[in-house]
């Protein structure tokens, strides 16, 4: 009888129990985590936020000195432009991630293929909040709206000033052609030409409106009794809030608005120098310049921005069919990167 060496029994066995366990039927793995278990929170990205010195963002500023953000968990970089150019440059090579600016902005924005969604309202939600008017030179005559009608109005063309413009001409009557404009961009530039009666009238924000009021010019009208014309907000890239970390970040950031608008209402003037310091507040208005009263974070009313996108339309400023659910974001609304939304079929 043939007798077998021992490694070789071994090996033999060793094949007929990998035989036996490969047509063995597969046994159920064991789930890494209990059935119903909370998945692991999601961790928030860091937030790097475009500014311009305007008194908007005024409670994010509050939660940054007060040490809002760490005690919510997340990373908020407000980084500051000098002009809504710049800071659009920034934001289209993605070297932020949102910015505060206004739906005429977001829209162009993404008129232009940068799908970019409103979070918030930071000045707006009601006439009240956020002035925007028209101001008459300190040796002008004109006292009403309809005496401005033919006469040129310093403004920028596609923006807030001149929607705001247009609006408060129409509420009183005076004819689409009867409103005349002049382009000066820059906002201290206009300013300047209007105390000099370089220009008749101009469109101003604040600032600058309050400014040429105490220095002699004629507020002629604003936007805060009327149709509520002007909105500032806060927006972010569709891609980075398709992002579960962008997402999670915004919701917190929007939680830390709430806590800074707590604050701000109810003591303003506590923070009266800390908005001198970062939105660079006149001096001769430092001291008296109403602080706003700002509400909680909250969506633009889809009236409003209807109207500003039939404005662009009508305007030849927007080829794209945009629309308000397009353009907003609220938290728990899932989004596709920008990408995939716009990826051929």
């Amino acid at each position: 009888m043939r007798t077998f060496r021992p490694a070789a029994t071994a090996l033999a066995l060793a094949l007929a129990a990998s035989l036996l366990a490969s047509c063995a039927p597969a046994q159920p793995q064991a789930p890494s985590a209990k059935a119903g278990s909370t998945p692991a929170p999601v961790q928030p990205a860091t937030i790097r936020l475009g500014n311009l010195p305007t008194e908007d963002i005024l409670p994010l500023w509050v939660a940054q000195q007060k040490g809002l953000f760490d005690k919510a968990g997340i990373r908020v970089e407000i980084v500051p432009f000098q002009s809504a150019q710049e800071r659009d440059a920034a934001y289209t090579a993605n070297a932020i991630d949102g910015f505060m600016g206004d739906p005429i902005a977001v829209a162009e924005l993404c008129d232009a293929g940068f799908k970019t969604r409103v979070v918030t309202v930071c000045l707006g939600a009601t006439a009240a909040e956020g002035r925007f008017g028209i101001v008459g030179s300190p040796s002008g005559h004109a006292r009403t709206l309809k005496e401005l009608a033919s006469v040129p109005v310093g403004t920028s063309s596609g923006t807030v000033q001149e929607y705001v413009l247009d609006g408060l001409m129409a509420e009183a009557g005076v004819p689409a052609s009867d409103v005349k404009k002049e382009e000066v961009k820059k906002v201290p530039v206009r300013f300047q030409l209007l105390m000099g009666n370089g220009i008749k009238a101009a469109a101003l924000p604040e600032p600058f409106l309050s400014l040429a009021v105490k220095q002699g010019a004629h507020l002629i009208a604003d936007d805060t009794k009327g149709t509520n014309l002007s909105q500032t907000v806060l927006a972010f890239s569709q891609d980075f809030l398709a992002k579960p970390e962008g997402a999670e970040a915004v919701r917190r950031l929007l939680e830390t608005w709430d806590e800074g608008v707590t604050a701000v209402n109810a003591k303003p003037n506590a923070y009266r120098q800390l908005l001198v310091d970062k939105a660079r507040l006149p001096q001769p208005v430092a001291s008296s310049y109403k602080i706003n009263s700002y509400p909680t974070h909250q969506l633009p009313s889809e009236g409003d921005v209807s109207a500003v996108l039939e404005w662009l339309r009508g305007a030849g400023l927007m080829k794209a069919e945009l629309t308000y659910a397009g353009l907003t974001w609220a938290p728990g609304q899932a989004v596709e990167p920008s990408s995939a939304a716009t990826a051929a079929p």
